[in-house]
């Protein structure tokens, strides 16, 4: 894995494409800790979105993804999120998350390392890319 030329793993390292599948579903898992206070265990995809979203990531990318959720093509939810528990969160019909649950889901997901304070004058890098409009 190469760096962001500060010398940390950077999101970007994982990403091919725009990133914009991989956006919804940062979004989809931090709304549902957001609402749960816990990481889900399964995330339900539409079979194009599970496509689109091994195109947005590189092969140790999705590895990442899978390692700590159950990936799961489905015809009838998309970016649904779930847990042994019952616990649900809808990410196209809920508030969409904050940017801080966002970065956090790809923390969680091994995309990116938490970051560290900052001390000198050098400029942050992106976290997480923003959806396509």
């Amino acid at each position: 894995m190469y760096t962001n030329g500060y010398g940390t793993p950077h999101l970007i390292d994982f990403v091919r494409g725009h990133g914009g599948t991989l956006a919804h579903v940062l979004g989809a898992l931090g709304k549902f800790r957001h609402r749960h206070g816990h990481w889900p265990s399964r995330l339900f995809l539409y079979p194009e979105t599970l496509a689109a979203l091994v195109q947005d990531l590189t092969p140790l990318g999705f590895y990442r993804v899978q390692q700590r959720l159950d990936v799961i093509a489905d015809l009838e939810r998309d970016l649904f999120c779930g847990d042994d528990c019952g616990n649900v969160a809808i990410y196209r019909v809920q508030v969409p998350s904050d940017p801080a649950d966002v970065d956090a889901a790809a923390i969680w997901l091994g995309l990116m390392l938490p970051e560290s304070p900052q001390t000198d004058d050098r400029p942050r890098p992106c976290a997480t890319p923003a959806p396509p409009r």
